[in-house]
Order: C-alpha cells, then sequence, then structure tokens
C-alpha cells in the first residue's frame, strides 16, 4: 500500500507539472504529455477536481466526436506570502500558483521589526485562508534561520527568524539571506545562468553580495557567504555605518570585484545600480582590467532591476514550499 501510494504521488506530480503554467488540458492531452496511461491520468484529475486543486473549463471544439472536457488547476488553491526587510521597511505580497499578485504592500517598521511581522500574519490568515507558505528575505547574515547582528536592526540579534514566523503564521517558513535570493532570482529570470554569477548591492544596511555556480547560487557554511563588509578592506566596516562617506567607490568596488575573481573567477558580475556609484560603472570595468589579467576579468554589468530579482527568488522559495505541500 506504501508503494502504491507513493506512486500515485508521483504520478500526480508528474499530471501538475503537465498542467502548471495556465492554460486548458483535457486528459487525453495529459496522458500524452505525461506517458500515463488514460485511466491513470483520469482518477488523478478527478481527484484534484474534488480536492478543489483543478477545476473543470468546458469542452474543447469537437472534432467530429463526444467534446472532451477540458480542465485547468486553480490559481488559488494555494497562496504564498512573500516578506522583505531592508532596514526599517518591510515589504510584502500574496500570490497565487501562477505568481499573480492579490495584495501588496511597503511600509516603514515604527512599533518594532517582530511586533509588525505578528501583526500581519494574523491580518493576512484572516485575508487568506488558502495562505500555504511564506518566505522571507532578510538584510543582514544569517545562521540556520538565526539573525546576527545588523546596524538598522540590533534588536533582532540571536532572534530566530525561522522560528518566530512559523510560530506566527503557523505555516511553512522559509527564511534567507538577500543576496541568495537576489542570486537566486538573477539566475531565474535569465534564459541562461551564466557559469558563475556574482551579484553585489549596495542598500540601506550597507554593500552585500550573492554567487551562483552553474545556476546554482551558494550558501555557504553559515550564511555568511556574501558580507562584504568583513573583506580586508580599510575602513570597511565603518563604511557599514557611514554608508561610505568619503569612500573611493571605484577603488572599493575594484577590489571587491578582484577577490571574487581570485575565489570564484565569475564570468559574470551584476552591479545593482546607486547613486553612489552612478556614472563610475565604465571606470570600475577599466580598473578592473588593469588589475586583473583577461582570463580573469568578468563581464561586468550595470543593473536596474534589483526588485525584481529579489522578489523573484523569494517567490522560487515561497513556491517550493507551497509544492511540497500539495
Amino acid at each position: 500500500m506504501a508503494d502504491a501510494g507513493r506512486l500515485k504521488q508521483v504520478n500526480m506530480t508528474l499530471i501538475r507539472e503537465a498542467m502548471r503554467g495556465g492554460g486548458e488540458h483535457s486528459k487525453n492531452e495529459l496522458a500524452r504529455r505525461t506517458g500515463l496511461s488514460f485511466p491513470t491520468v483520469s482518477r488523478i484529475v478527478d481527484d484534484l477536481v474534488e480536492a478543489g486543486e483543478a477545476k473543470e473549463t468546458g469542452t474543447a471544439a469537437s472534432t467530429g466526436g463526444r467534446c472532451a472536457k477540458q480542465y485547468a488547476l486553480d490559481p488559488a488553491y494555494r497562496l504564498f506570502l512573500c516578506l522583505r526587510l531592508e532596514g526599517r521597511r518591510l515589504s510584502w505580497f500574496v500570490c497565487d500558483l501562477n505568481g499573480t499578485r492579490l495584495e501588496q504592500e511597503e511600509t516603514e517598521s515604527t512599533n518594532g521589526i517582530l511586533h509588525d511581522i505578528d501583526t500581519l500574519a494574523m491580518r493576512v490568515k484572516a485575508r487568506y485562508p488558502q495562505l500555504a507558505a511564506a518566505a522571507m528575505g532578510y538584510d543582514g547574515p544569517l545562521q540556520n534561520g538565526v539573525a546576527a547582528g545588523s546596524v538598522s536592526h540590533p534588536e533582532l540579534r540571536g532572534v530566530s527568524l525561522q522560528a518566530h514566523l512559523e510560530h506566527s503564521f503557523g505555516l511553512p517558513v522559509a527564511v534567507e539571506r538577500d543576496m541568495y535570493l537576489v542570486s537566486v532570482g538573477c539566475c531565474c529570470r535569465r534564459k541562461q545562468a551564466p557559469k558563475a554569477l556574482v551579484c553585489v548591492y549596495l542598500g540601506r544596511s550597507g554593500i552585500g553580495a550573492g554567487a551562483a555556480i552553474g545556476g546554482k547560487a551558494f550558501h555557504g557554511a553559515n550564511g555568511f557567504a556574501g558580507e562584504l563588509h568583513y573583506l580586508p578592506i580599510k575602513n570597511n566596516l565603518e563604511y557599514a555605518k557611514s554608508h561610505f562617506a568619503g569612500a573611493d567607490m571605484v577603488a572599493y568596488y575594484m577590489q571587491v570585484i578582484r577577490a571574487y575573481a581570485a575565489l570564484l573567477n565569475p564570468d559574470r558580475v551584476v552591479l545593482y545600480d546607486d547613486p553612489l556609484i552612478f556614472g563610475k560603472v565604465e571606470r570600475i570595468r577599466n580598473a578592473c582590467a588593469q588589475t586583473l589579467p583577461p582570463q580573469a576579468l568578468p563581464v561586468i554589468e550595470l543593473s536596474r532591476e534589483f526588485t525584481q530579482d529579489y522578489e523573484a527568488g523569494l517567490c522560487a522559495l515561497a513556491l517550493g514550499l507551497v509544492e511540497e505541500r500539495l
């Protein structure tokens, strides 16, 4: 019986994947696409409809015989929540399985971050009973979901954000460092992922980086990878507090890229746009070209799509949790 149950789950996953991405499908079409027998497909589709995960959407045009019924997954069957914490700013949105946003908001935390998250949990759970999972991005180092100190929110030091959110929402939750998620999203949004990719972002809480090798984001042993303020650059830790007051940004970025070139040899480095490097990217490229051999020099790309990459990474993380529950 256990083997039969496992086989049914495998077959159900195949059918979900065939139906995912929208569109309407007949049982015969799903049988062809999955390689499963028609009776197997028919039973599983009927189970999905009974559970509310799929719905009958009508019939296909007649080709001379009986019109075949059409089915589609209901994207609202399961919803997920994505949260993003940067400095004191908490952004969030609720999505269905197709990635369509049902609600979104951005606020500055004034009552304490954990208090604001708890308030949000009560509000979103009451409004969306189909909520199945939540994912959060944090702009600081994490170790097994526990936050290290941050200039912007020292009250979170030693707090298990993972455990706190799981308790608040009563749902599966994943918490990841912001730049890890950015590198995930940057790879997801490209037709072909670079062999080795580095993403560098200068934000409210300082500068950080994420890396992906072979299209897979690099986590590090304890979630510390990419904390650039710990590189041996003069005044580096002070720059986190002063937001790079008096810094030579061309020299700083050149040193960061050189470090990654020596350790990872990336073929592409994405620099997210910031006023502190406005008009300086070509000078950064030239500085790197003068200090690195040709085989170590990556393509240095300026991007204005930090938010899009970050949110794509959050969605991928949350959707993975939702699919584990299906």
